[in-house]
C-alpha cells in the first residue's frame, strides 16, 4: 500500500485491542455511508467517506500486522496462527477494493454498486474473524504467558 508511513501505535496489547475493535465500528460505518451514497448515486460522497476511512484503515494494518500478528507467530509459529495469518492476509484485497470503489465513484458504474456491496461484504467477514477468533486468542496468550 503505497504513501505514508504509518508507524504502530505504542499501546499495551488491551488497550491496543479496544482501539482497534472500535476503528472496525468506525470503519463499517464510513462503508455504509459509502454503500448509502452509491445508492443515492452520489458518487462525490462515496470517494469521499473511503477517502476518510484510507488513513484509519492503514493505521490499523499497520498495528494489527506489527504488533498483533508478531505476537502471535513470536509465540505459536507461523502454523499455529496459520488461521490468523490468512484472516491478516485479507487486509491486501480489502485495501485494493476500497481503492477501486473510491476510483469507480469518480465514473458512475454498475460495476460501482457491485463492488461495494462486496468490499462491504469482504469487511464485515473480516472483522468478524479479528473479533471473534483473532483477538481474544492473542489476549489469551497474553494472560496465559503474561505478554
Amino acid at each position: 500500500m503505497p504513501g505514508e508511513r504509518y508507524p504502530p501505535r505504542n499501546l499495551g496489547l488491551e488497550d491496543l485491542i479496544a482501539v482497534l475493535v472500535s476503528e472496525h465500528a468506525i470503519m463499517k460505518e464510513g462503508l455504509r455511508r459509502a454503500k448509502e451514497a452509491t445508492e443515492r448515486r452520489d458518487f462525490d460522497s462515496v470517494s469521499k467517506a473511503l477517502k476518510e476511512l484510507d488513513p484509519i484503515f492503514r493505521q490499523h494494518i499497520a498495528d494489527e500486522e506489527s504488533q498483533i500478528l508478531r505476537l502471535l507467530i513470536s509465540k505459536l509459529g507461523v502454523k499455529g496462527a496459520a488461521e490468523e495469518i490468512r484472516v491478516f492476509q485479507q487486509h491486501r484485497p480489502i485495501y485494493r477494493l476500497m481503492e477501486k470503489v473510491a476510483r469507480l465513484a469518480n465514473l458512475p458504474t454498475a460495476e460501482l454498486e457491485a463492488d461495494q456491496t462486496e468490499l462491504n461484504a469482504l469487511f464485515d467477514e473480516h472483522t468478524a474473524a479479528e473479533e471473534l477468533h483473532v483477538f481474544p486468542r492473542v489476549a489469551s496468550l497474553q494472560k496465559k504467558q503474561g505478554l
